[in-house]
């Protein structure tokens, strides 16, 4: 039993992003590594929206009494979203397995002609995966206790949303409803973990504390050697590049508001995997899309990075506009032109969308609060929306 249900976690972290993000970057493939990440946050991109079309429903019919089902409806839609796209994605790549075979065929003879030429190669592999699993096994098994007094909110909140089958609606102190917080109420990754628990049947403190911190240290240090692979060319420089890193983490958990307390200590919370995984992908992913001839393909995979990982922290209103004004001026300054503005909305349209939700969130909470509608007037108890809810 468990390990079906490990199965049908494993399921949300390979195929759900491969399938999504060959989808996405079906005209703009750069490689595997960057494709896999966009469809990952591509994947939290279509869970967002769909997260806050159900949650907005809910609230708006929440007039005299508390309502119920927003998080099966949410599942619901989820799930019939991504059934569609994997048929889609088996339509449309069912004719290149075989190249993509090949292709594996040729990177691992090109790989095994590089590591011939340089024996060390195998030698720094070695040694960064020994300290790559010594960092699992501390995720696994390190429990940073009153460090993350941030889960007294996101693991409530979870286990809130699958228990009264509400999405951003319980208080986490007093389990009273409704309860809206503008700030939690515009970040879905606490729904999200939620999915997870209810559609594999772990835990919510198992899938936070155990089994997620596994899964996000891979995929940092996927985006890590994305990185690397950037600044170096050869294997042992890209090698060395990581074992550098990874000593860095190891022996730099001074201070719980660093980075590396973020990425060894408490890498399940939003605003971690924003800083650790979302921002430093989403900085050379978009400088390596300005490097190159401007191009309407790659604007679809750009926003979807930038509204997935707006979704896990209303902390991104902030930082993901810094990141992507910033790179943009650095690649006028390249290119000695004001070059890429299309890239540029593409690129704030995520916070842009956590702002207008969060504005509109206000609103409704306020009419939320007392007996008249002060900005939505049409608001009524009795609509056919309300079939949905229970």
């Amino acid at each position: 039993m468990i390990l079906i249900r490990g199965l049908a976690f494993l399921l949300h972290f390979t195929l759900v992003p491969i399938a999504v993000g060959r989808l996405i970057t079906y005209r703009a493939r750069t490689n595997w590594i960057a494709d896999y990440l966009v469809g990952f946050f591509s994947n939290l991109a279509i869970f967002y929206t769909l997260f806050t079309i159900v949650e907005w429903l809910q609230n708006w019919c929440t007039v005299q009494e508390p309502v119920h089902g927003a998080f099966s409806l949410l599942l619901w839609v989820y799930g019939i979203v991504m059934a569609i796209l994997g048929c889609v994605w088996l339509v449309f790549d069912i004719r290149k397995y075989k190249r993509v075979y090949t292709k594996i065929r040729f990177k691992l003879a090109d790989t095994k002609l590089k590591v011939k030429k340089d024996k060390f190669v195998i030698v720094y592999a070695i040694t960064f995966a020994i300290l790559l699993l010594i960092q699992l096994y501390g995720a696994f098994a390190y429990e940073i206790n009153e460090w993350s007094y941030d889960d007294y909110d996101y693991v409530v909140t979870s286990k809130d949303t699958i228990e009264s089958d509400t999405i951003s609606y319980v208080n986490y102190i007093d389990g009273t409803m409704p309860n809206v917080q503008e700030k939690r109420a515009v970040a879905s990754w606490g729904t999200y973990v939620a999915m997870l628990s209810a559609t594999t049947g772990f835990e919510v403190t198992t899938v936070y504390h155990t089994i997620l911190p596994l899964f996000l240290l891979l995929l940092a240090y996927a985006v890590f050697y994305y990185i690397a692979g950037f600044l170096f060319h050869s294997y042992a420089d890209r090698f060395i590049f990581l074992i550098i890193l990874s000593v860095a983490h190891i022996f730099g958990l001074y201070s719980h508001y660093s980075i590396t307390f973020r990425l060894l200590g408490a890498l399940w919370q939003g605003k971690a995997i924003l800083c650790v995984i979302a921002i430093p992908f989403f900085m050379l992913y978009l400088i390596k899309a300005y490097k190159r001839e401007v191009k309407t393909a790659y604007m679809l995979p750009i926003a979807a990075v930038s509204i997935g990982a707006s979704s896990l922290t209303s902390l991104s209103v902030l930082f993901i506009p810094i990141v992507a004004v910033l790179v943009w001026i650095m690649m006028c300054v390249y290119h000695r032109k004001i070059f890429g503005i299309r890239y540029l909305i593409a690129s704030l349209l995520g916070p842009l969308y956590v702002g207008i939700f969060y504005i509109l969130i206000w609103m409704l909470q306020q009419d939320m609060k007392t007996s008249e509608n002060k900005f939505f007037e049409s608001r009524i108890e009795k609509q056919w929306v309300l079939k949905w809810f229970h």
